[in-house]
């Protein structure tokens, strides 16, 4: 039997978020259970399941219907979803591809995407280190050993995976070339937490959750992705000179305007 991580993996990949296919996929096990019993099973808070149960029955992959008053979800035929769905998707390619090659639109510059959560945020950073092929840069205070598969598939690709970070945080499982500036190790608290990735030079992500709110953004344009590149690399150079000449490099290193 295919496990569910490999059926909610591949449900990405047909478009549902990642929270949206754990839904589903537990409606297909148990249908007709409500949100509540949902987020029992999954371990999420029922604001967010009612959120994916809302996603999925715009999509017209559940229904629901009520009983006593409450309201239970079913998936619907699995076979016509999987034949609208593919349809959809044939009519959507032929169509891009028929009017995109008429846009004469330069494509020197790239747009940026806000990212408008938590989920938005680390799903973008799983997609996006799926296409890396050469060089990882990350710079953050979250918790990496989430992304333990997805860095194992880099490290059998042979990407190189360098982190740097003001947190204490042991990495050498997940095989990521960790730097690690202890002088500041701040603690982690959820008014304080930041990423900043570059992908091969290609694509970068940049999140905070400022004023209590995750939002970020993602973007291929190379000017930002250069600048998160050469960001990380510098922080991991004045940490190399710091444990080299000491603390007093902070005033070594002073600028006179």
């Amino acid at each position: 039997m295919v496990e569910n991580e490999k059926i909610l993996e591949n449900l990405e990949k047909v478009g549902f978020g990642r929270k949206e296919a754990e839904v589903f996929l537990e409606l297909i096990k148990n249908p007709g259970t409500n949100g509540s019993q949902i987020a029992k099973t999954l371990g999420y808070p029922r604001t967010t399941v009612y959120q994916n149960l809302d996603i999925l029955q715009k999509k017209g992959y559940i229904n629901s219907y009520l009983d006593k008053e409450i309201t239970f979800y079913k998936t619907m035929d699995l076979n016509e979803i999987f034949e609208n769905y593919k349809k959809n998707v044939e009519s959507a390619t032929k169509f891009l591809k028929d009017e995109l090659n008429k846009v004469g639109v330069s494509g020197k510059q790239k747009q940026f995407y806000n990212l408008n959560s938590f989920d938005d945020i680390k799903d973008r950073f799983k997609t996006i280190l799926k296409r890396a092929e050469k060089v990882v840069y990350i710079n953050t205070n979250l918790d990496l050993f989430e992304f333990e598969k997805d860095f194992k598939k880099l490290k059998e690709k042979g990407v190189r995976i360098i982190l740097f970070s003001f947190n204490k945080t042991d990495y050498a499982n997940l095989g990521i070339e960790a730097y690690i500036r202890e002088s500041f190790n701040l603690n982690v608290t959820d008014s304080e937490k930041r990423i900043m990735v570059a992908i091969d030079s290609t694509a970068a992500i940049i999140g905070s959750n400022y004023e209590g709110e995750f939002c970020g953004t993602y973007s291929e344009n190379k000017l930002l992705v250069n600048i998160v590149t050469e960001h990380i690399k510098n922080n991991i150079h004045l940490m190399k000179l710091e444990n080299q000449f000491g603390h007093n490099i902070n005033k070594i290193i002073t600028l006179d305007f």
